[in-house]
């Protein structure tokens, strides 16, 4: 499937990786975000469940992005407490509001991504914003996720309805892509 809206495209990770992100806009990204983040495992369960496709290899999907929400709460520890800043609950409720195969559909459009954009995240916080390789493992972490995208097409392929999982996939791409206006 092909993404129209892919995440490196958005001009707010194109000045990310310029460096010309704020510190501030970083760290209400890096709050905002933990509430997507938060939610991951939850996103990943509902959509197994709802498909029926509780498995052990399932369970380690979740376990894994369950591990991830301290390693990304530590990645952004040094800009936290931020007081003010948009939310995510908005996206994460449109995404809950879908049937499992299109939920199923907006988690692989997330994942398909992910270490195209944690490499380029991580390569930013390293080079413009101080950060240490220490504090991005959350980025070290997704820019392996062959086994959770192989997971996701094998549960596409056995348990969703490909309709659905298409529509998922597409709206969640343009979702998440659109989330990121928020920083701008």
């Amino acid at each position: 499937m092909e993404l129209k809206h892919k995440l490196l495209d958005h001009p707010f990770y194109q000045s990310w990786n310029e460096g010309a992100v704020t510190k501030e806009q970083l760290a209400s990204y890096g709050a905002a975000y933990q509430e997507f983040i938060n939610e991951m495992p939850v996103m990943w369960e509902n959509a197994v469940n709802g498909l029926n496709a509780m498995t052990d290899e399932a369970r380690e999907v979740i376990q894994d992005e369950t591990s991830h929400i301290e390693l990304w709460r530590k990645c952004f520890a040094r800009l936290m407490p931020v007081d003010n800043h948009p939310g995510m609950s908005d996206v994460v409720e449109k995404i809950a509001a879908l049937s499992p195969s299109a939920q199923l559909g907006v988690i692989h459009a997330f994942e398909v991504q992910q270490p195209a954009v944690a490499k380029t995240k991580k390569e930013g916080l390293l080079k413009h914003y101080g950060f240490t390789a220490e504090e991005c493992i959350y980025f070290d972490e997704h820019m392996n996720e062959a086994e959770h995208i192989a997971f996701g097409q094998k549960l596409a392929r056995e348990f969703a309805d490909e309709k659905e999982f298409q529509y998922g996939f597409a709206y969640g791409a343009k979702l998440i892509y659109d989330s990121l206006d928020r920083f701008l």
